[in-house]
This record gives structure tokens, C-alpha cells and sequence, in this order.
């Protein structure tokens, strides 16, 4: 029974932007059709009592806590070329297995001095270029340089299948290549 449920395709629509402050909505379609669940983020009535210095020091006794123990090991993973080029397909394979429609993406990136938001736009100028070649996204990324901070706006839809998505996950982690990686590690 489990697997039938597995197996029968989600709806995911998404929408999110920020200019001041974060907003997303997201709807969720399951059953087809018979499930519907609109949510809306960040909840609100739990982000007021929450503030930005505790944030702030939870990430950074969780940062100190993940390099002591598992840094070394991680960097050495990625320092080999066979696993790199096996973690990039496996991500290649989930992005298909979404079957994404309508994705946009427009954001603006504006530093505090605008000689950094320049050197920033080096990099960022021929990426945005090639961006803009893909067919099935519209990626737009401009310059901010008279006003510092980020704005975004982004939506998409998704439709994908839970079982899809474990089967290629269990294949990525008992494949050779991943096995040789996590033993060359140890």
C-alpha cells in the first residue's frame, strides 16, 4: 500500500519573494486532486519571538560543531574528480525527475560599495548571459549600485513522484563510485 502511495505524483507550486521581507506561498496537489494543502511562509506568529541574534549564534555553534568533525572528510570527497562528476549527474537526474515548468527568477544584488557590486558583476554578468539561454527557466540577475541588499522573485511549478526520487537517491548511495569515495575516506 505504501508503494502505491509512493508512486502516485505530487503537484508542487511555489512562489517566493523578497523586497523587505520574506514571503512564499506554496501549494501542494497530491491524490490527484484529491489532496490540496496551501501554505503560507515564514509563520509569522513564530518568527516575532524569534530574533536575529539568536539566530545568528545558533549557526555559528552549529558551524564550529560540523568543522571540528566532519570537514576534512567532506573537502576529500569533493577533491576527487569520479565522485564530483557522479554528485553533478545525480543532481541532473532529480532536476529531471521535478519535471519543473514555468520557473522565473529575477535577482538583484546590490553591495555596500559600489566598486564591489562591479567586481561582483564580472562574475555574475557572463553567468547571467548564459543563463538566459535555458530553455525550460527564465533567469534574470541584475546589478544593484546605488542601493545595498537583495531582492528576488521567483515561482515555478513541480510534478514529481516520491518513489522516483528514492529509488534514484538509493542508487546514488549504493552505487560503486559513492561506496569507493566513502571507504577512500575513512
Amino acid at each position: 500500500m505504501l508503494f502505491i502511495l509512493l508512486a502516485i505524483p505530487i503537484s508542487l507550486s511555489l512562489s517566493v519573494t523578497r523586497k523587505q521581507t520574506l514571503e512564499g506561498y506554496a501549494n501542494i496537489i497530491g491524490l490527484f486532486g484529491l489532496f490540496k494543502f496551501k501554505t503560507r511562509f515564514p509563520d509569522e506568529s513564530k518568527s516575532k519571538d524569534y530574533s536575529t541574534k539568536t539566530t545568528i549564534k545558533i549557526l555559528k555553534t552549529n558551524t564550529k560543531t560540523y568543522k571540528n568533525n566532519n570537514n576534512s572528510q567532506v573537502f576529500f570527497l569533493f577533491s576527487r574528480p569520479a565522485f564530483r562528476q557522479h554528485i553533478i549527474k545525480f543532481i541532473k537526474r532529480l532536476l529531471i525527475a521535478t519535471h519543473a515548468k514555468n520557473l522565473y527568477l529575477r535577482c538583484r544584488i546590490g553591495l555596500s560599495d559600489p566598486a564591489d557590486t562591479g567586481r561582483l558583476w564580472a562574475v555574475m554578468g557572463p553567468l547571467s548571459g548564459i543563463l538566459k539561454n535555458l530553455q525550460f527557466m527564465t533567469i534574470e540577475l541584475e546589478p544593484e549600485f546605488i542601493n545595498e541588499g537583495i531582492e528576488f522573485e521567483s515561482y515555478g511549478h513541480f510534478r514529481f513522484i516520491p518513489l522516483q526520487f528514492i529509488a534514484l537517491t538509493l542508487i546514488f548511495m549504493l552505487s560503486p563510485t559513492t561506496l569507493r569515495a566513502w571507504q577512500s575516506s575513512r
